[in-house]
């Protein structure tokens, strides 16, 4: 992986003809300035003896929120038919090259993908090159494992007043993480639109608000993976539930975490037939098998009862009482099971989606 270049470097890299988009032949104009950040960047594109100028903006960031705002700047520098619009970026993926596309706005990157567009002319579009840079201010995926824990955290709340808030509501609930994990984390956030940084009036500080709860849960649920276990069990009991979940939860006293799974917790979020078996995560599993004693025989015939030990903090995060997992946990595994896991999985999203003062406890 090479570093990500800056917007300079994007500059040099035009101007020495090392970014291409075949079949055009590409060739960057004179230009008044001399840094990337002071001005036009003009370029002409040539195929099949037709030429056609642009005035490009480089950046060296492609987020979407980053894309939105290039989109905008080329559309009002652009004079069509004299100088069409062009970003150029490091690395454009499938979405954003679709979305640039759809405004009509050209884009190329360093990697080989690319979309040129003049109305009524010509439209060429290439994708498929991965990614070679790196990003070493990002973290690589923020809707797994710890890091998912902001993105979950804004779906109980969707608003804080500074990143230490969203700490703290994460320690609230169970969690535990960094706050230059969580700064990192919002700042990819922030760049997706999935939430946006908004000052007050009067104040030097930065509130963060969530955008789009759809798209945030949609990311999550793509992102998903089930819990590494390390080991499971599977038993009879004739403990009745409820006094299976208050043995279960006075063991918290003495550090060991339990919760249900999220297919375990649907009851409390949507109408799902129970089935006979009751599935539990728990940090410590040797530590449960003393507390039940002989109160929990492990066969595989005719069991109840599931145990599987797993240190994923996803899966403990926002417990419910009664050991339930939070809806958010409930509607990832629902959502990648079975075709009828996933159809309950939407009731499950109408209740994490709905305004937190109809969402009950």
């Amino acid at each position: 992986m090479r570093k990500t270049p800056t917007e300079d470097e994007l500059l040099r890299l035009l101007r020495a003809g090392e970014v291409q988009l075949p079949p055009l032949a590409l060739k960057v104009k004179a230009r008044t300035r001399t840094r990337a950040d002071d001005g036009d960047t003009f370029l002409d594109l040539e195929w099949g003896g037709q030429r056609y100028r642009f005035v490009a903006t480089c950046k060296r960031l492609g987020t979407p929120k980053a894309i939105s705002e290039m989109i905008a700047q080329a559309q009002r520098d652009a004079r069509p038919p004299e100088l069409y619009p062009l970003v150029v970026v490091p690395y454009l993926p499938d979405a954003r090259l679709a979305e640039l596309e759809s405004a009509g706005v050209s884009g190329i990157d360093l990697c080989g993908n690319g979309v040129v567009v003049v109305p009524n002319e010509i439209l060429v579009y290439r994708t498929g090159c991965p990614n070679v840079f790196r990003s070493e201010a990002e973290i690589k995926n923020v809707f797994r494992g710890d890091s998912s824990l902001v993105g979950r955290s804004f779906l109980v709340a969707p608003e804080y007043g500074s990143v230490q808030d969203v700490g703290r509501e994460i320690e609230k609930r169970g969690g535990k993480l960094a706050l230059s994990t969580i700064s990192k984390v919002c700042k990819s956030l922030v760049g997706m639109l999935v939430i946006e940084r908004k000052r007050e009036k009067g104040s030097a500080a930065q509130k963060l608000r969530l955008l789009q709860p759809d798209k945030l849960l949609d990311l999550l649920a793509a992102n998903y993976v089930a819990p590494p276990t390390t080991r499971n069990i599977r038993g009879k009991t004739k403990l009745t539930a409820e006094a299976l979940c208050g043995v279960l939860t006075r063991m918290g006293k003495g550090g060991t975490v339990v919760v249900q799974t999220g297919f375990s917790s649907v009851g409390s979020y949507a109408v799902m037939a129970k089935e006979p078996v009751r599935y539990f995560y728990c940090s410590d599993l040797d530590a449960v098998l003393r507390e039940l004693g002989d109160r929990f025989e492990p066969t595989d015939q005719f069991a109840n009862l599931s145990l599987s030990e797993t240190r994923d903090a996803t899966v403990y995060f926002d417990r419910r009482s009664g050991l339930v997992a939070s809806p958010v946990q409930a509607y990832l595994e629902l959502a990648t099971g079975d075709k009828r896991s996933r159809e309950t999985a939407e009731q499950v999203r109408r209740v994490i989606l709905a305004p937190p003062d109809k969402r009950g406890s």
